[in-house]
Formats: C-alpha cells, sequence, structure tokens
C-alpha cells in the first residue's frame, strides 16, 4: 500500500513533543486499515459545545462521498474516521484584504486549533495555517491516514486542495469537498483556468493536443470528451478534455470520464481485491486423497468487477472465488497454485495496467499419498543444569506449534529438570501429528572446598576438594593446580587467601566452591595477656599447663618452627599437655569462640 501521507507524517512527528491524543470515532469501517483507504475527517473551529455539530457534519460528507460517482462503485474500499478538536473561538480567520473578499463577512483573526483562514490573495482559498498541530494531531491519533480532509466552520464559501482537501460548510460544502479531493487524493487540476502557475501535466491537463497521442485518447469516442483548449493566450497552451461538463470545473456536474478514470486508478492503486486467501499458510500444501479447499476473501466493487482465475502449474484450471483440489489433480510429485486477481473495472479504459493491478496469492503443492513422517530432534538429549539445548522438528508441510506455546521449525530451551516438551504439526488436508521428546537435566555437583589452616609461615598449606572426578584450582599469586588435594609448602603471607576449585562431575556438569586459607607471619607472635591465658611454665619439659577465665570451649593448637601442626586439645578452663618433644621454640594458636590468640613455647 502506498502512503505518502503517512512518510511525511513520521517525518514531521519526530520534531514535535507537544502533540495531544484526541478520541478517534470510527464512521465507516469496511474493513482492515492495512487495505483500505483510511479516511480522516478533521474540523477548526468548532468550541466544544460545537463539537457534536462537527460530528454530524462529518457523518454527512462521508455519507456523500460514498454515494458520488466513482467513490460508490468502491465504497467498500474506503473507511471514514473523524476526530474532534476544540477550539478556543468559533469560526474561521478572514484577513479581508483579497480583491475577491465577501463584503458581508466579518473581517479578523479567530483563534482555532488549526488556524484555518480565508486567502490573503484569492479569498476563496481557504487554508490551514497550522499545519505542523495538523501532523501532530495525525501522527498521534491516526498515522495511516490516506486521506485527510478538513471541515472549517464557517457558512461562506471556500475551500482547497493539495496536502489535504478543505472545505468550508457552504450550501455547497459536501461537493466543494468533493472537487478539493480530486486535487488531494486523485492529483486532478482544475478544469477552470487558475492562472499560469497552476499549469502542469496531470491526468486530466496536457500540452499534447493531438488526439491520437493525448493521454485521454481511448475516451474521444464518449460524449462531451475531446481535446480542449483552457482559454486564450497562456491558457491556450493547455488542453482538458472537457468543456464545462466536469467537477472540476464546476460545482453542479459529475466528474467526467477521465477524472473518474484517475480516481479508480487511485484507490486501486492502494487497495488490494484480496483481503486474505485461505489457507493462509502457502509454503507447502501437502495433496492427498481428500479434497483442499482454497478460497479468496475479497474486497467486491460495486457491481463486482473482478476477475478471478486459478492457474495449477500455470494452467488455467477455474474461474470464481474458491477451487478445491486433491492429490489426483497433480501431475509432478510438487507444484505451484496460483490466484490472481484483475479488476475489469469500465471506468478505466489506460492501456497496459493488467501487470499493475493484479493482485495474485501463491501456494506451493506437494502430491503425497502417505502420511508425513513427523519427528523431534535435539541438539543435546542430556544437559547439566543452566544449559541449553535446541529441539528442531521435521516432516512437516505445515505450520508447527510447540507445548511452550512457541511457532516455527525449532526452539531453544533450558528446563530447570528433566523435561518432555511436544510439538504439534498442521497441515492443510491432512490430520495433525504430533511429536515429543525429552531433555535430561543432570544433578549439580556438590561440589566443596577445605584446608587444615590457619597456619603460620613455613607451614605446608593443605587444600581439598570433593564432589567430582576433575578439580582445577586457582589461587592468589597466579596459583594453579589440577588435583584433588594440593599441598603448598613453606608457606608465606602470600598465600593466604581466597582458592577457588572448579569440580567436574562425570556428566561434565560443573560447580565452584571455595576456601579461605589464613596464614599468619611468625614475626608476629607475642604471648598474649593473662588475662586471656596462662600457659605455664614457659620454658616447659614434659608436661604444661593451660588455663582460661575465657567460659565455654576452648582449643589450643600447639606448631613447630616450620608451622607443622604437633598437637591440638578442645577443653574447658583448664588443662594439662604432655609436651615431651624435641626441644626447641614452638608456637601455639588458642581460640574460644570468636577470640583468638597466638604465642610462643619453648621446649627443653
Amino acid at each position: 500500500m502506498t502512503r505518502l501521507f503517512t512518510l511525511a507524517l513520521v517525518l514531521l512527528f519526530s520534531f514535535n513533543s507537544f502533540s495531544q491524543t484526541f478520541k478517534v470515532d470510527t464512521i465507516y469501517k469496511h474493513g482492515s486499515i492495512d487495505n483500505r483507504v483510511n479516511v480522516v475527517i478533521l474540523g477548526d473551529g468548532f468550541t466544544q459545545a460545537e463539537l457534536p455539530n462537527f460530528t454530524e457534519e462529518a457523518r454527512k460528507f462521508a455519507d456523500f462521498f460514498l454515494n458520488y460517482a466513482p467513490y460508490n462503485a468502491y465504497r467498500n474500499y474506503f473507511n471514514f474516521f473523524s476526530i474532534a478538536t476544540p477550539s478556543k473561538e468559533s469560526g474561521v480567520s478572514n484577513p479581508g484584504n483579497a480583491p475577491d473578499a465577501y463584503p458581508d463577512q466579518p473581517v479578523g483573526k479567530k483563534d482555532t486549533y488549526y488556524g484555518a483562514s480565508f486567502g490573503e490573495y484569492i479569498h476563496r482559498l481557504v487554508v490551514v495555517q497550522n499545519y505542523q498541530r495538523l501532523t501532530d494531531v495525525l501522527a498521534y491519533n491516526m498515522p495511516t491516514a490516506d486521506l485527510v480532509v478538513m471541515l472549517v466552520n464557517t457558512p461562506f464559501y471556500g475551500g482547497s486542495g493539495g496536502g489535504i482537501a478543505v472545505h468550508t460548510l457552504h450550501t455547497t460544502a459536501n461537493t466543494i469537498g468533493v472537487h478539493e479531493i480530486g486535487h488531494t487524493f486523485s492529483a486532478l487540476n482544475d478544469e477552470y483556468w487558475a492562472g499560469p502557475q497552476y499549469g502542469w501535466e496531470a491526468a486530466n491537463m496536457t500540452a499534447i493536443s493531438d488526439p491520437a497521442t493525448v493521454k485521454w485518447k481511448n475516451w474521444l469516442n464518449e460524449t462531451n470528451i475531446g481535446v480542449f483548449p483552457h482559454g486564450e493566450g497562456e491558457a491556450a497552451k493547455w488542453f482538458k478534455p472537457t468543456h464545462a461538463n466536469c467537477l472540476m470545473e464546476y460545482l453542479d456536474r459529475p466528474f467526467c470520464a477521465v477524472c473518474k478514470e484517475a480516481t479508480a486508478e487511485r484507490i486501486l492503486q492502494i487497495v488490494s481485491p484480496i483481503d486474505r486467501s485461505f489457507p493462509e499458510n502457502t509454503r507447502e500444501i501437502v495433496l492427498q486423497g481428500d479434497p483442499t479447499t482454497f478460497r479468496l476473501e475479497l474486497v467486491e466493487p460495486e457491481p463486482s468487477s473482478l476477475k478471478v482465475e486459478w492457474f495449477l502449474d500455470k494452467k488455467l484450471i477455474k474461474t470464481g472465488n474458491e477451487i478445491r483440489l486433491n492429490a489426483a489433480d497433480m501431475q509432478e510429485a510438487e507444484g505451484t497454485l496460483l490466484a490472481s486477481v484483475f479488476d475489469t473495472t469500465l471506468l478505466s479504459r489506460r492501456e497496459k495496467m493488467e501487470d499493475q493491478r493484479t493482485k495474485a496469492v501463491q501456494w506451493t503443492l506437494v502430491k503425497s499419498n502417505s502420511p508425513q513422517a513427523f519427528e523431534l530432534k535435539v541438539s543435546d538429549a542430556s544437559i547439566c543444569p543452566g544449559e541449553f539445548s535446541v529441539i528442531t522438528a521435521s516432516g512437516c508441510r505445515g505450520d508447527i506449534t510447540w507445548s511452550t506455546s512457541e511457532t516455527g521449525i525449532s526452539i531453544n530451551v533450558k528446563p530447570e529438570k528433566t523435561t518432555s516438551y511436544s510439538a504439534t504439526c498442521k497441515t492443510t488436508g491432512q490430520p495433525n501429528l504430533t511429536a515429543s521428546a525429552q531433555i535430561t537435566v543432570f544433578e549439580q555437583p556438590k561440589a566443596s572446598a577445605t584446608n587444615t589452616g590457619p597456619y603460620f609461615e613455613k607451614a605446608t598449606i593443605e587444600i581439598a576438594a570433593s564432589g567430582g572426578i576433575s578439580y582445577f584450582w586457582n589461587g592468589p599469586g597466579g596459583y594453579l593446580s589440577q588435583v584433588q588435594v594440593s599441598l603448598i609448602e613453606n608457606a608465606t603471607v602470600a598465600n593466604a587467601g581466597t582458592y577457588e576449585v572448579k569440580v567436574v562431575d562425570i556428566n561434565g556438569c560443573t560447580a565452584f566452591a571455595t576456601t579461605e586459607v589464613r596464614v599468619d607471619p611468625i614475626l608476629a607472635v607475642e604471648n598474649p595477656s593473662d588475662e586471656i591465658l596462662q600457659v605455664s611454665p614457659n620454658p616447659a619439659k614434659g608436661f604444661v599447663k593451660i588455663k582460661t577465665k575465657l567460659g565455654g570451649r576452648s582449643l589450643f593448637t600447639l606448631f613447630d618452627i616450620n608451622g607443622r601442626k604437633v598437637l591440638d586439645k578442645h577443653f574447658e578452663n583448664q588443662t594439662e599437655l604432655n609436651v615431651q618433644k624435641s626441644a626447641g621454640l614452638y608456637l601455639y594458636r588458642f581460640s574460644n569462640g570468636g577470640r583468638e590468640v597466638a604465642g610462643k613455647l619453648l621446649i627443653e
């Protein structure tokens, strides 16, 4: 569908942010806005109290328009809407300085929504001055408009055509509106002489006077159609198809045949006569023994002038809106069915229009005498938690719907637990087919990481992991290891920190665990105060007594000078330890709840 006005609206709309949303009233809706000529009627100079009058005038104009030839033949091709926008003042601005200004019309400026005004040089030329507001209203409320009509609230004669059609509420208002729409919608020129600035090639105006080549040559055998000059002097250079016999020259005349032709072609340029086609899926239709029905839902002119033809593998086999086929109708295993619709309207005699005016739908056909083999294939039938798997359907020549409510040939799934998925194949002319597939989700490995610390410097750090069959450690200072139990000898403070292990189980699933390693420097160890811990005698020989004033369970751990643990013991309040060890300096660590101290013990 061609919508030049819509494109202009989008461009203008992007520069304005002061628009309002108004109620859009539906006057007539004959079909989808995507396949109709959408006419929007606006009003200017109507106050809030006068808006009911605007609504009534809009409906009157829609009725008049749809009963005016040639629009009456294509009434089903049009939707009509109205948008009421209140003005602060009633009426229309009138500068009053044009040579042809009406002497009985009040002069002055009116504060109206779109700023409509009579012309300064040609009085009857009523135009909208606030075009930005117009485009904003349409962009926010009806961006799909194909034709915009503006009703101006004044009884004085006037109007204009161009980007939009404007007319007043004069007694001939509706006819003025249809005349102006001739300019706006069908790109027709006036057939009265408006001046050399309005002379250009149009459907009903040309500089060619030769009857053999003039653009309306196919109508020259009709009454009142000829090649007429627009007048004398400069006007004699331009020619029109009628003399005083067309709405584009006099309001009391109908459209001439040439103008009707241009209008009909414009309508058919926007609207396809095919509203819908069935089956809606056109990719592959499998034909079997039972016949499949193919049907077109058409937008019919009045009277109908549509020629519908059905071609099977480019061979004409039927006319009409519907056809039924089965496998026996096909000569080959695969083929095509094409439905073409051409409007044979007598309103147009333009040559070589069949290609432009023909609309078509094509289906791909497959001949089959056996059921389809419909199945699902899974990229990974067993996955770890958090992983994806792709399920792909094959053997369906129709539409596929999944148990996940998705459609299409394949889906990407991430189940949290073992899950079964199903898909249904719907093919016209065949029973529905269903297939299923299961994806197994393994359990997450139960990874753990521990260490035997805390440690003093020079000790051997031991970190261990469990839960899998492979282990990958990393830690402070770029530490890496791939063994389950890892040893770090001659520990320093730099070895302290967080060690992380990646655990991989037999299914290839992974999990992570961490352990925090503490390494204390030996030089930082000072004997604690007696308020917390008493270790005596120190130096010791054979036995040592440990005593604390802290309540609850305590732990005393003894290390040699290299940081290796020699012994440990849990106790409450006090205990005695056998320290018959090699003579030398030892380190100890005492902990009780959240309290922890370290010290030195000399054994003789």
